[in-house]
Protein backbone atom coordinates (compact mmCIF):
# COMPACT_ATOMS: atom_id res chain seq x y z
CA UNK A 1 0.00 0.00 0.00
CA UNK A 2 2.82 2.40 0.81
CA UNK A 3 4.47 1.77 -2.55
CA UNK A 4 1.20 2.65 -4.29
CA UNK A 5 1.01 5.93 -2.36
CA UNK A 6 4.64 6.65 -3.21
CA UNK A 7 3.94 6.09 -6.90
CA UNK A 8 0.89 8.37 -6.79
CA UNK A 9 2.80 11.09 -4.92
CA UNK A 10 5.76 10.96 -7.30
CA UNK A 11 3.43 11.06 -10.32
CA UNK A 12 1.70 14.12 -8.87
CA UNK A 13 5.01 15.87 -8.22
CA UNK A 14 6.34 15.07 -11.68
CA UNK A 15 3.10 16.30 -13.24
CA UNK A 16 3.22 19.52 -11.24
CA UNK A 17 6.85 20.13 -12.26
CA UNK A 18 6.01 19.39 -15.89
CA UNK A 19 3.01 21.71 -15.87
CA UNK A 20 4.69 24.52 -13.93
CA UNK A 21 8.08 24.21 -15.65
CA UNK A 22 7.10 24.19 -19.30
CA UNK A 23 5.58 27.63 -19.57
CA UNK A 24 6.28 27.87 -23.31
CA UNK A 25 4.03 24.90 -23.98
CA UNK A 26 0.96 26.36 -22.32
CA UNK A 27 -1.04 28.51 -24.74
CA UNK A 28 -2.67 30.64 -22.03
CA UNK A 29 0.28 31.74 -19.91
CA UNK A 30 1.17 35.45 -19.89
CA UNK A 31 -0.69 36.32 -23.05
CA UNK A 32 -2.95 39.28 -23.61
CA UNK A 33 -5.47 37.37 -25.71
CA UNK A 34 -6.14 34.04 -24.02
CA UNK A 35 -9.35 33.41 -25.94
CA UNK A 36 -7.69 34.26 -29.27
CA UNK A 37 -4.85 31.82 -28.61
CA UNK A 38 -7.34 29.11 -27.65
CA UNK A 39 -9.29 29.81 -30.84
CA UNK A 40 -6.05 29.49 -32.84
CA UNK A 41 -5.23 26.11 -31.30
CA UNK A 42 -8.83 24.96 -31.83
CA UNK A 43 -8.76 26.07 -35.47
CA UNK A 44 -5.42 24.38 -36.07
CA UNK A 45 -6.77 21.19 -34.50
CA UNK A 46 -9.87 21.38 -36.67
CA UNK A 47 -7.63 21.41 -39.73
CA UNK A 48 -4.88 19.04 -38.57
CA UNK A 49 -6.87 16.23 -36.95
CA UNK A 50 -9.05 15.30 -39.97
CA UNK A 51 -6.04 15.48 -42.31
CA UNK A 52 -3.97 13.29 -39.98
CA UNK A 53 -6.83 10.83 -39.47
CA UNK A 54 -7.51 10.59 -43.20
CA UNK A 55 -3.85 10.01 -44.05
CA UNK A 56 -3.34 7.44 -41.31
CA UNK A 57 -6.53 5.59 -42.29
CA UNK A 58 -5.37 5.44 -45.91
CA UNK A 59 -1.85 4.38 -44.91
CA UNK A 60 -3.25 1.72 -42.64
CA UNK A 61 -5.60 0.13 -45.14
CA UNK A 62 -3.54 0.72 -48.29
CA UNK A 63 -0.03 -0.03 -47.04
CA UNK A 64 0.27 -1.46 -43.53
CA UNK A 65 -2.47 -4.12 -43.59
CA UNK A 66 -1.73 -5.47 -47.11
CA UNK A 67 2.01 -5.73 -46.34
CA UNK A 68 1.31 -7.15 -42.85
CA UNK A 69 3.17 -4.31 -41.15
CA UNK A 70 0.56 -3.66 -38.44
CA UNK A 71 3.25 -3.47 -35.76
CA UNK A 72 4.55 -0.24 -37.40
CA UNK A 73 1.22 1.50 -37.01
CA UNK A 74 2.10 3.75 -34.04
CA UNK A 75 5.51 4.94 -35.32
CA UNK A 76 4.04 5.65 -38.75
CA UNK A 77 1.14 7.56 -37.20
CA UNK A 78 3.55 9.62 -35.05
CA UNK A 79 5.59 10.42 -38.17
CA UNK A 80 2.42 11.58 -39.95
CA UNK A 81 1.49 13.80 -36.98
CA UNK A 82 4.98 15.31 -36.87
CA UNK A 83 4.83 15.98 -40.61
CA UNK A 84 1.33 17.44 -40.86
CA UNK A 85 1.42 19.79 -37.84
CA UNK A 86 4.19 22.10 -39.15
CA UNK A 87 2.44 22.20 -42.51
CA UNK A 88 -0.78 23.32 -40.79
CA UNK A 89 1.13 26.03 -38.95
CA UNK A 90 2.63 27.28 -42.22
CA UNK A 91 -0.78 27.28 -43.93
CA UNK A 92 -2.41 29.16 -41.05
CA UNK A 93 0.51 31.59 -40.88
CA UNK A 94 0.29 32.41 -44.58
CA UNK A 95 -3.47 32.79 -44.42
CA UNK A 96 -3.06 35.20 -41.52
CA UNK A 97 -5.56 33.31 -39.42
CA UNK A 98 -5.66 32.81 -35.68
CA UNK A 99 -2.16 31.45 -35.07
CA UNK A 100 -1.07 31.90 -31.46
CA UNK A 101 2.06 33.96 -31.00
CA UNK A 102 3.58 31.40 -28.67
CA UNK A 103 7.00 30.11 -29.70
CA UNK A 104 6.15 26.47 -29.04
CA UNK A 105 2.89 26.30 -30.99
CA UNK A 106 4.08 23.46 -33.22
CA UNK A 107 5.34 21.49 -30.23
CA UNK A 108 2.05 22.08 -28.43
CA UNK A 109 -0.02 20.86 -31.36
CA UNK A 110 2.34 17.94 -32.06
CA UNK A 111 2.27 16.79 -28.44
CA UNK A 112 -1.49 17.07 -28.37
CA UNK A 113 -2.81 13.59 -27.74
CA UNK A 114 -5.94 14.42 -29.72
CA UNK A 115 -4.15 14.10 -33.06
CA UNK A 116 -2.60 10.69 -32.42
CA UNK A 117 -5.49 9.36 -30.33
CA UNK A 118 -8.13 10.16 -32.92
CA UNK A 119 -5.93 8.70 -35.67
CA UNK A 120 -5.54 5.44 -33.74
CA UNK A 121 -9.21 5.27 -32.73
CA UNK A 122 -10.45 6.30 -36.17
CA UNK A 123 -8.43 3.58 -37.80
CA UNK A 124 -9.82 0.87 -35.50
CA UNK A 125 -13.40 2.13 -35.00
CA UNK A 126 -14.30 3.46 -38.42
CA UNK A 127 -14.89 0.92 -41.13
CA UNK A 128 -14.89 3.47 -43.95
CA UNK A 129 -12.84 6.52 -44.83
CA UNK A 130 -15.83 8.86 -44.54
CA UNK A 131 -16.67 7.59 -41.05
CA UNK A 132 -13.07 8.11 -39.97
CA UNK A 133 -13.18 11.70 -41.25
CA UNK A 134 -16.51 12.38 -39.55
CA UNK A 135 -15.13 10.97 -36.30
CA UNK A 136 -12.06 13.22 -36.64
CA UNK A 137 -14.07 16.35 -37.39
CA UNK A 138 -16.42 15.66 -34.48
CA UNK A 139 -13.52 15.09 -32.11
CA UNK A 140 -11.80 18.28 -33.23
CA UNK A 141 -15.00 20.30 -32.77
CA UNK A 142 -15.51 18.93 -29.27
CA UNK A 143 -11.86 19.62 -28.44
CA UNK A 144 -12.27 23.19 -29.68
CA UNK A 145 -15.38 23.71 -27.55
CA UNK A 146 -13.60 22.32 -24.48
CA UNK A 147 -10.51 24.43 -25.14
CA UNK A 148 -12.55 27.60 -25.58
CA UNK A 149 -14.54 26.88 -22.41
CA UNK A 150 -11.29 26.27 -20.50
CA UNK A 151 -9.93 29.57 -21.82
CA UNK A 152 -13.09 31.35 -20.70
CA UNK A 153 -12.81 29.79 -17.24
CA UNK A 154 -9.14 30.75 -17.10
CA UNK A 155 -9.99 34.36 -17.96
CA UNK A 156 -12.68 34.52 -15.29
CA UNK A 157 -10.47 32.91 -12.65
CA UNK A 158 -7.50 35.15 -13.50
CA UNK A 159 -9.16 38.10 -11.78
CA UNK A 160 -10.86 36.17 -8.99
CA UNK A 161 -9.73 36.35 -5.37
CA UNK A 162 -8.00 32.95 -5.05
CA UNK A 163 -5.76 31.92 -2.15
CA UNK A 164 -2.06 31.91 -3.07
CA UNK A 165 -1.49 28.12 -2.81
CA UNK A 166 -4.23 27.45 -5.35
CA UNK A 167 -3.11 29.85 -8.08
CA UNK A 168 -1.68 28.73 -11.45
CA UNK A 169 -1.18 24.93 -11.79
CA UNK A 170 -3.31 23.73 -8.82
CA UNK A 171 -6.27 25.79 -9.98
CA UNK A 172 -5.83 24.55 -13.54
CA UNK A 173 -5.80 20.92 -12.36
CA UNK A 174 -8.86 21.42 -10.15
CA UNK A 175 -10.72 23.11 -13.01
CA UNK A 176 -9.78 20.34 -15.44
CA UNK A 177 -10.90 17.73 -12.92
CA UNK A 178 -14.26 19.42 -12.43
CA UNK A 179 -14.75 19.69 -16.19
CA UNK A 180 -13.90 16.00 -16.54
CA UNK A 181 -16.42 15.08 -13.84
CA UNK A 182 -19.08 17.17 -15.55
CA UNK A 183 -18.42 15.50 -18.89
CA UNK A 184 -18.51 12.01 -17.37
CA UNK A 185 -22.26 12.49 -17.14
CA UNK A 186 -22.42 11.98 -20.89
CA UNK A 187 -20.79 8.53 -20.64
CA UNK A 188 -23.25 5.85 -21.74
CA UNK A 189 -25.70 8.39 -23.15
CA UNK A 190 -25.52 6.77 -26.59
CA UNK A 191 -25.23 2.99 -26.72
CA UNK A 192 -22.83 1.58 -29.32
Amino acid sequence: MSSLLLIILSAMLVSMVAIAGTSGWRPFLHTADVYGNAAGVAQASLIAVPVITGLTWLLSYAVLYPLELNYLRTPVFVAVVLTIVPCVEVVLGRAGRLVPSRPAFTVLLSANSLALGVALMGETRASTFVRALLFAVGSAIVFGILLLSAATLYERLRYADIPAPFREAPLALITAGLMALALMGFAGLIQE
